[in-house]
């Protein structure tokens, strides 16, 4: 008997297809090297397994093949239809007897009316199921956080706009203590020296005649 399982929900088909095609292939570069000979590679990927199998829904059904484990029961084609569209949107459960059993997703499926009787023939087409594997970190809020550029503090600077180097205005005013002490000895009241006078007097006279 062919039944698919979904969930807690287990359906048999009422007619056991004539053949259930099974596929399992692996994919592998190929390359030709110089002198015309084709090469394999070392390296193959498994490809997934896919099944395949024609059935018939019968308009006429009598209850040959269900063994009251099933918790949908076959009524008419257009039922059995009906609950293909409505599992076709999570994994199933492919299981023929002990000869195979895989989780398997819907990849197609045709139905068409024949035999003048309106029986209804489906041709499934299953792909196994392989659900990609996320990782996940204890880090995510590091990971999500943008990046932050630390810098190094440093002491801020005075303005310094309009003021004078102190090394500087040390230097200029020695220069006009100097400056104003030559100028307070010109100046300076002393003992007035009359002969030296007298002397300079003469001697501008003496030049003038």
């Amino acid at each position: 008997m062919l039944t698919m399982i979904r969930d807690k929900n287990r359906f048999t088909f009422p007619i056991t297809p004539a053949e259930i095609q099974i596929t399992s292939s692996n994919e592998i570069d190929s390359f030709v090297v110089i002198t015309g000979e084709e090469k394999t590679s070392k390296r193959l990927t498994s490809k997934l397994k896919r099944v395949s199998f024609s059935v018939i829904f019968p308009r006429t059904w009598e209850e040959l093949w269900e063994t009251g484990k099933e918790t949908v029961a076959y009524q008419s084609p257009e039922q059995a239809w009906k609950l293909m569209e409505e599992w076709k949107l999570k994994p199933v459960v492919i299981n023929f007897e002990s000869l195979f059993s895989q989780t398997m997703w819907f990849e197609s499926f045709e139905a068409t009316y024949k035999d003048g009787q309106a029986n209804l023939h489906i041709t499934f087409n299953f792909i196994e199921f392989n659900p990609v594997k996320i990782v996940s970190y204890s880090n995510t809020k590091q990971l999500l956080k943008p990046g932050v550029i630390i810098t190094k503090s440093s002491k801020s600077r005075p303005n310094t706009t309009g003021k004078t180097d102190s090394k500087n205005k040390t230097k200029k005013s020695d220069k006009q203590k100097k400056a104003e002490a030559k100028t307070a000895a010109d100046n300076k009241k002393g003992n007035f020296d009359y002969l030296v006078q007298k002397e300079r007097i003469l001697d501008k006279n003496s030049s003038v005649k």
